[in-house]
């Protein structure tokens, strides 16, 4: 038997800017340090419904012919649900439902007043995402706002009411550690409470304290979670570990991403913020306009950057734009070096896992199918 190649969605995704309010107060808050850094004021880039709703069927009608992603985005959606809902009841009853899907990322702090508030909205949703940065303690150190003893209650009650996608998404800082986010991921798993997970680095503008500790220690916990997936696999067991699968998938076919891993320059990708199409929600407004009207300026970023030579250009497509433009040069580049080794560790164990893929009869498809096709609404590479 050998391995036959894999086909992925090709869905249009957009992106809607609900709300700037959050109640998390996440220490290096994105919005906060970052995309809140513009000229507007913050309730004129938020929803407005009538607004929206025309730019989102044009947009629609632009791709009739492609199944698309509508995804809210904040701050926290749940603390405003009343300034979404609109939205997908009117879509639902305008256009072909069957081409739609929703996708919410959220704290998961209000999981359960969704459902109770719009019990059948909420059973449309296809993925939350749902961020979780560890266990009790080291969640609830960087996300102060919140609490994961309150989360999890939230996904007991959601298990009872829910069949879809529920993504733990884990934001890494320096003082975090992967392995404690990895472990809480499998206590959510085998309780039935999450089905994928997901992790990336932290955008920030300022430099690592220990960058080498930080990556002695990246990498510890990443040949741990690599061991376990492995072992798990011997077993007949995929863990849905979403990026993972989906690099597993590029090692094994050669695949090469064309363009940068979240896709900004892309057509098909969609940043809705105040009336206008950005390059990314997450980038000040008058930026992400600019970088939308003129993508070839992400270009000139991968160029700057030697990505074109770097020998895993082929998966990461290059670093995220805002690290690039807000971050600096040290720990961008820093971020590229852990990103070299991490695309490493799972190499140095491919023909091991290509062997237990066989034996298992676990085509590239199902892992696409099964785990992988959610890295196409995350931040993509870690």
């Amino acid at each position: 038997m050998s391995f036959s190649d894999f086909q992925e969605l090709n869905d249009v995704i957009i992106n809607i800017f609900v709300t700037s309010k959050c109640n998390a107060r996440c220490q290096e808050c994105i919005n906060q340090t970052i995309t809140n850094n513009s000229n507007a004021k913050l309730e004129d880039l938020e929803i407005n419904i009538e607004r929206d709703l025309k730019i989102l069927k044009n947009i629609l009608q632009r791709h009739k012919e492609l199944p698309a992603v509508i995804c809210f985005y904040g701050g926290e959606p749940l603390l405003e649900p009343r300034r979404f809902v609109p939205v997908i009841e009117n879509l639902q009853s305008t256009i072909d439902s069957n081409r739609l899907k929703y996708m919410i990322y959220t704290n998961g702090e209000f999981l359960k007043n969704f459902f109770e508030d719009f019990p059948e909205i909420a059973k449309k949703i296809w993925i939350y995402a749902v961020s979780i940065d560890g266990d009790e303690e080291q969640h609830n150190r960087f996300r102060i706002g919140t609490d994961l003893k309150r989360i999890k209650e939230n996904l007991k009650f959601m298990k009872e009411h829910y069949d879809g996608n529920i993504l733990m998404w884990s934001t890494l800082r320096e003082e975090q550690s992967l392995l404690k986010c990895f472990e809480e991921f499998l206590r959510l798993f085998r309780d039935g409470l999450v089905n994928h997970f997901f992790w990336h680095w932290l955008e920030t503008s300022s430099d690592f304290e220990d960058f080498q500790a930080y990556f002695n220690s990246y990498i510890h916990d990443l040949r741990l979670i690599v061991d376990y997936y492995i072992r798990q696999l011997r077993n007949g067991n995929l863990l849905p570990i979403a990026h993972l699968n989906e690099l597993i998938l590029y090692l094994i076919t050669g695949k090469e991403r064309s363009h940068t891993s979240c896709g900004a320059e892309l057509e098909i990708n969609y940043d809705l913020v105040g009336g206008e199409i950005l390059a990314c929600v997450d980038l000040p407004f008058e930026i992400g306009k600019e970088l939308k009207q003129n993508p070839e300026k992400l270009l000139v970023m991968k160029d700057a950057l030697g990505c074109h030579k770097c020998a895993i250009h082929f998966y990461c497509g290059g670093r995220c734009p805002i690290q690039i433009i807000y971050g600096t040069k040290l720990r961008t580049r820093q971020y590229c070096e852990l990103l070299r080794a991490h695309v490493k560790t799972v190499e140095e164990r491919l023909d091991e896992i290509k062997e237990i893929l066989l034996e298992q009869k676990i085509d590239l498809q199902e892992i696409y199918d099964r785990s992988a096709f959610i890295v196409r609404y995350t931040d993509v590479t870690p």
